[in-house]
């Protein structure tokens, strides 16, 4: 396995790439899995992009923005996954988060929308909380 990253920032937006070449000994396909983002912030809100290529037929991009309200860190992210063979999946995130010391707290929902129906798709709370001493 080789892996190459690059990382720069223009104008106050922070680009990176990477590719990595993994070659198998046995039977298994080599691939060479790939990947760009970009961030920005402004006026408090802190914009990401990323774009994923596993050189298996399968790609997803993904878009988000958060930023700190009242004291809780909020963001909506939105992904596409292109699955190759399999059914596509578009994927909805919103999250609230509360940090107080030690303690965390957040609360997220998750709506997914597989392409060819309804029967995989779902919509999840889920809170969590995190405890550090």
């Amino acid at each position: 396995v080789m892996s190459y990253v690059v990382g720069t920032s223009i104008m106050g937006v922070s680009l990176k790439g990477g590719v990595s070449s993994i070659n198998y000994k046995d039977s298994t396909t080599d691939v060479d899995p790939s990947f760009v983002t970009a961030s920005y912030s402004i006026a408090g809100l802190n914009l990401g992009y990323g774009m994923y290529d596993q050189d298996n037929g399968v790609e997803e991009t993904t878009m988000g923005v958060g930023t700190s309200m009242a004291g809780f860190d909020v963001g909506i992210q939105f992904a596409d996954l292109d699955n190759g063979s399999n059914a596509d999946k578009d994927m909805m995130e919103i999250s609230i988060n509360k940090s107080m010391g030690a303690a965390s707290f957040g609360l997220d929902y998750t709506d997914t929308d597989e392409a060819g129906g309804t029967t995989n798709d779902s919509e999840n709370w889920r809170f969590g909380y995190v405890i550090g001493f």
